[in-house]
């Protein structure tokens, strides 16, 4: 089984939207606004206060178009419904 790969998330920077991890995103812009790279909803990171960091995005609005979503993926990719520009 393949391992999944480091969560990423697009971060408002300066008017201008830039992909980085979500550890990244956490530590140098938690107050900003946060898109998912697929489907353009906006995001939210998601962790707790342990010794060991686990940080996870989550979508502020789940809908069925993003396969990054399994649980909710229908397999047809398609814009989140108050996708964020």
């Amino acid at each position: 089984m393949e391992k999944p790969g480091i969560p990423t998330c697009e971060v408002s920077v300066e008017g201008a939207w830039v992909a980085m991890t979500v550890d990244e995103a956490q530590a140098r812009h938690r107050d900003a606004l946060k898109r998912c790279p697929a489907c353009f909803g906006r995001l939210m990171i998601q962790g707790g206060y342990t010794a060991v960091r686990r940080s996870s995005l989550s979508h502020f609005r789940v809908h069925d178009g993003c396969p990054l979503i399994p649980r909710h993926y229908k397999g047809e990719p398609k814009p989140h419904p108050a996708a964020i520009g």
